[in-house]
């Protein structure tokens, strides 16, 4: 197969990618204006930060004047799981050093998933390489776009700020779909209840203590089940 072979291969499986990217991008450069923030911190953020939710929770703590120690705190809980991600990544198909960081870097859900199973199991380093800067771009493109479209929009249309929320809605709808489970309904409801307990005392803390609880039930459930696991092999 030729380079530019090679190349077509690795772009054409950003098309699933480009599905999710593209509106979601939209609707992040949208939000991003309507919650009066420059239009240039929506292309900016994709640029530099390229962490998908995160950059949609980073719009609400910013316009809400959260400090800075507790969206710091926010984005390592909700990207913590890259670290996984990383044991299994195919870095090491990478050569070059500098694609080497990039890789680490631009890592994201949808390309990991990518690589971790059928066709995109196989790619080499510099196909990696295409796949994270081909959804580097639409990620980036579709912000930059709607950051443009949202400056354009006329102020008293409204519910821009409902993306976000729709977002996670989606997601959760989607995962209890394809996983049924009564434990995570009932994390999230234990989850906000704490959080609610928590912002009533210490204000702006509804989100981070919430996240923090949520990840404990979760991490003590881990524990318990690999406790009965190791006990069945014994």
């Amino acid at each position: 197969m030729t380079t530019i072979e090679q190349t077509r291969s690795a772009v054409r499986l950003t098309a699933p990618v480009a599905m999710a990217y593209v509106p979601l991008g939209l609707a992040f450069g949208v939000l991003v204006v309507k919650s009066g923030i420059a239009w240039y911190w929506a292309p900016l953020s994709a640029l530099l930060i390229f962490a998908g939710s995160i950059e949609f929770l980073a719009v609400s703590l910013i316009a809400g004047g959260v400090p800075f120690v507790q969206v710091a705190a926010t984005a390592f809980v909700v990207n913590f799981r890259h670290i996984f991600y990383g044991l299994t990544f195919p870095l090491e198909r990478i050569r070059e050093r500098v694609a080497k960081v990039y890789g680490v870097w631009a890592l994201t859900d949808e390309t990991y998933a990518i690589t971790s199973a059928g066709e995109g199991a196989a790619l080499s380093g510099s196909q990696i390489t295409v796949l994270q800067l081909v959804s580097h771009f639409w990620w980036a493109g579709a912000a930059l776009t709607g950051a443009l479209v949202g400056s354009i929009i006329p102020d008293y249309i409204v519910g821009f700020g409902f993306a976000l929320t729709a977002m996670f809605v989606t997601l959760l709808v989607d995962s209890l779909r394809n996983h049924p489970s009564v434990f995570q309904i009932a994390a999230a409801l234990c989850s906000v209840v704490v959080a609610a307990i928590a912002d009533a005392f210490y204000a702006d803390w509804f989100l981070i203590s919430g996240l923090m609880c949520y990840l404990l039930l979760v991490s003590v459930r881990y524990l318990m089940a690999s406790a009965d696991r190791r006990k069945e092999l014994v």
